[in-house]
């Protein structure tokens, strides 16, 4: 009874993960990016979302050093082949625009970042 109950625990754990795995990408910034008043440096960072409300949608994104930011954006396309991102330089500032994921396009509202922790 106890090895039925551990492997559901198991089990249960497992599913959870890959649940929240569902929903996150990896990607590499090659250059600093702005993100509304919020500066995202170069590297790995890691971009999280949680169910659509519409096409809104919450975007987290992670630094290596924990640092988070979340800003609103609009999904746009689901299921792409392809990763990456879109960027624009206004004044020499780059600025993120649209995150390209295996699961979906996301677009970056105007508006600033709304939390940064």
């Amino acid at each position: 009874m106890k090895r039925i109950l551990g492997f559901a625990i198991l089990l249960f754990l497992s599913s959870t993960a890959l649940l929240a795995a569902k929903n996150s990408q990896t990607f590499y910034l090659s250059t600093d990016v702005r993100v509304g008043n919020d500066q995202i440096s170069r590297g790995i960072r890691e971009v999280t979302w949680g169910e659509a409300s519409g096409s809104n949608v919450q975007l987290t994104i992670k630094s290596e050093d924990k640092k988070t930011i979340t800003v609103p954006a609009r999904m746009v396309e689901q299921k792409q082949a392809k990763t990456g991102l879109t960027t624009s330089v206004v004044n020499g500032v780059t600025y993120l625009e649209e995150l390209h994921t295996t699961k979906a396009i996301f677009r970056i509202q105007e508006s600033s970042a709304i939390s940064q922790k």
